[in-house]
């Protein structure tokens, strides 16, 4: 069990509680289904605890960071994550950090070449 698991199981369940006490009397369908993902967040974080099956089992999947967060884009449909991209979050901040920083070198290169030398 590691405390990122621990984490998420606390985080869902609250949030399942906070949903559930502002339902009003006839819910709406989107409530219900809000409400539904949120306890299967929860049914998942808890069956995860006690598993510690190395990187193929953690919940990021990732060598470097096992027992890392899990990225909260991974598997969102509306916002999904770029081709290459996994479930470790620190590795895709990573990767972000370095796609932004690619085109300020590409500026670099072109003004810093061998035709821009004084």
């Amino acid at each position: 069990m590691s405390h990122a698991d621990l984490r998420e199981l606390q985080t869902a369940l609250t949030l399942a509680a906070d949903l559930a006490s502002g339902l009003q009397k006839a819910p709406s369908r989107q409530d219900a289904d809000q409400l539904v993902d949120v306890l299967r967040r929860a049914l998942t974080a808890a069956g995860s605890l006690g598993t510690d099956t190395g990187p193929a089992g953690s919940p990021t999947g990732c060598a470097a960071h096992p027992h890392g967060a899990v990225d909260p884009l991974y598997g969102d449909p509306e916002d999904p994550l770029p081709p290459g991209y996994g479930k470790c979050l620190l590795c895709n901040d990573r990767r972000r950090r370095a796609d932004a920083q690619q085109p300020l070198r590409l500026n670099r290169r072109r003004f810093r070449g061998p035709d821009c030398s004084p």
